[in-house]
């Protein structure tokens, strides 16, 4: 499947009451403006996407459009901080997305998942950020091209470029500088780019918090490792889960509570002895239910030992997971910290009864 991507975002859920653009007799410099351009301490945000869907999701024509919409809370101060809800049409549902910004990291979840994270994420990530004085100091070629009333305020109209060479057209409060619209220039619009983006409701103290740890997936409660994790003294490697706690590469239904999770793991030590503690490890699902290890199945267990200097030792925990739950992740409670190994979803056996290694 191709999607081709044709932005377009609009304000959303109340249009602002405005007079049109009208000559400015006399204004300043247009880039003295943009210069200048003031940021709230907080401001409400809407904003919406269309997007131009080729090939299964055309439906037969050569594309069809689909909109993706926005709202919420943004503040400015003393960092970046946004509360927003999302929807789109490309699902039946409108696939609503919570999404909590703090600086560089941004938090999502669905209405039926638990919180993820992603880290480093830059503010060009977000299509809206393109109203935000810090964008607006960056442009060029600016033009003062006339002046509104929008929602009782007079705003200079302004027309300029992006570093990235996009047009935009902007609105700029005259008493405070505040941007309160912002959109592709109305007659340089490209099909990548046709931006309507809205700011109002300034400056009322808004207080935006992340989610608290126990409403996050927990492959974000600590550092997550997906190769050797670092002991003090030497490494553990978890490998591939298995579906059959003796060992097998069958998937054993033989319970009808739950599934059998199999979780091997090779400790190596270093230059001195490494002490094995099987208790630290518990896998939980997404929404951080715990589930112990269970002294079941006959493949060799992870067993409380010391490792010779230089030796490795293997070992297997056995866990027992309700059907309903296809996204584990084993959280070990070390000395330093908090670690995380993603397990992965459900291996669907084949006709054969044989987990698929690839996970599918």
């Amino acid at each position: 499947m191709v999607i081709a991507v044709w932005g377009c975002i609009a304000a959303c859920g109340g249009a602002a009451v405005s007079t049109g653009v009208l000559p400015a007799p006399s204004a300043p410099p247009a880039a003295q403006l943009l210069a200048q351009a003031s940021s709230p301490t907080d401001a409400h945000i809407t904003y919406q996407t269309h997007f131009g869907a080729e090939g299964p999701l055309a439906a037969g024509s050569r594309y069809v459009k689909k909109l993706w919409s926005g709202a919420g809370e943004i503040v400015l101060k003393p960092k970046l901080m946004a509360s927003l809800r999302e929807t789109d049409t490309f699902c039946y549902d409108l696939c609503p997305l919570n999404e909590i910004i703090d600086g560089q990291d941004r938090y999502m979840k669905s209405d039926q998942s638990s919180w993820g994270v992603d880290q480093a994420v830059g503010i060009d990530t977000y299509a809206w950020s393109a109203i935000l004085p810090t964008s607006l100091g960056q442009a060029t070629g600016g033009r003062v091209v006339g002046v509104e009333r929008i929602d009782g305020a007079d705003t200079w109209v302004i027309d300029a470029d992006m570093p990235g060479g996009q047009a935009f057209r902007v609105w700029l409060r005259q008493d405070d500088g505040y941007p309160v619209q912002l959109t592709s220039s109305p007659n340089q619009k490209t099909p990548y780019l046709d931006l309507k983006v809205n700011l109002s409701k300034f400056d009322r103290g808004i207080q935006i918090s992340i989610p608290p740890r126990n409403e996050l997936d927990p492959r974000y409660w600590g550092t997550e490792y997906n190769g050797p994790i670092p002991l003090d003294g030497g490494m553990v490697t978890i490998h591939q889960a298995m579906y059959d706690c003796n060992g097998g590469d069958y998937w054993d239904d033989s319970r009808s509570d739950g599934y059998f999770v199999l979780v091997p793991f090779t400790y190596t030590a270093g230059s001195n002895p490494l002490l094995i503690d099987p208790a630290v490890w518990t896998l939980y699902d997404t929404f951080g239910h715990p589930y112990p290890a269970e002294p079941l199945g006959s493949a060799p267990k992870l067993g409380a030992q010391q490792v010779q200097a230089g030796a490795s030792r293997s070992g297997s925990l056995c866990f027992i997971i309700p059907w309903s739950q296809d996204n584990l992740t084993i959280v070990g409670a070390l000395p330093g910290g908090l670690v995380t190994h993603f397990v992965g979803g459900l291996r669907r056996p084949d006709a054969s009864g044989t987990a698929n290694p690839l996970g599918t």
